[in-house]
């Protein structure tokens, strides 16, 4: 009887083992789901992940998948039913991140902010400080709050110095703190030339050597706003007179 109980005992635990061994390598459903978003098959991730039962995984992988695709109106969705269904989940924080993102790339920059300037508030000892402060650095950068933006730069390099961020705080500017209005970019600096000597009739026109991209584009800006709101002025001219406008930064 002993000899059987013994046995039975080892033959059990045998058994537990190959099953925790198979439950651990066995990929769950939402695995499989991320396996297609690292393989960029977002439809085939977002049907598996639609098909699984709500948690707080779930939400923020479908929010994470529809920001990816530039869905941001479904993606904001997903990560307000994560927020406001699972305040204590280990999600929380980096699903607030990207729910403040998906205003930040609509250009809401004021609800951006006030969702990173609450986190900010929380997070100092957070891993994802560093980020929050300079997303915060790159609304102030939009509004021309070039103070701001100083500010909270030198909070990434003073406090989070290990952060990958900081390269993007000490990362050489195209420009300094003004806001200026690029109407064309061009491989050829003739082709600048001709459209900055056609503007420079009416604008403060000037051209901007740009090699990051291991070429030499050049690009055509007019003006130095201090002022946004003075900027848009200015491209709204240029827009009507047909000239492909867009204000950086």
């Amino acid at each position: 009887m002993k000899t059987f109980f013994k046995s039975t005992a080892q033959f059990i635990l045998v058994l537990v083992s190959a099953l925790s061994f198979t439950i651990l390598c066995y990929p769950s459903p939402l695995d499989e789901a991320y396996k297609d978003y690292l393989s960029n098959d977002y439809e085939e991730a977002l049907q598996k992940a639609r098909s699984l039962p709500r948690s707080d995984e779930t939400l923020y992988f479908l929010g994470l998948v529809y920001a990816k695709i530039g869905n941001l109106p479904q993606a904001r969705e997903y990560l307000l039913l994560l927020n406001s269904n699972y305040p204590r989940s280990k999600l929380h924080e980096q699903g607030a991140i990207k729910l403040a993102d998906t205003y930040f790339l609509e250009g809401d920059f004021t609800r951006a902010r006030q969702i990173y300037e609450g986190l900010a508030r929380k997070s100092n000892a957070s891993n994802y400080s560093s980020l929050i402060y300079l997303r915060l650095s790159q609304i102030a950068e939009k509004e021309g709050r070039w103070d701001d933006k100083k500010k909270y730069l030198n909070i990434i390099k003073e406090k989070y110095p290990s952060g990958s961020e900081l390269f993007v705080a000490d990362a050489p500017k195209e420009q300094d703190d003004f806001f200026t209005i690029q109407v064309g970019a061009f491989s050829n600096r003739k082709n600048a030339m001709n459209l900055k000597n056609e503007l420079n009739v009416k604008y403060d026109v000037y051209i901007m050597e740009d090699k990051n991209a291991g070429y030499v584009l050049y690009k055509v800006r007019v003006g130095k706003f201090k002022d946004r709101k003075e900027a848009e002025r200015m491209w709204g001219r240029l827009v009507k007179q047909g000239y492909p406008a867009k204000i950086f930064p």
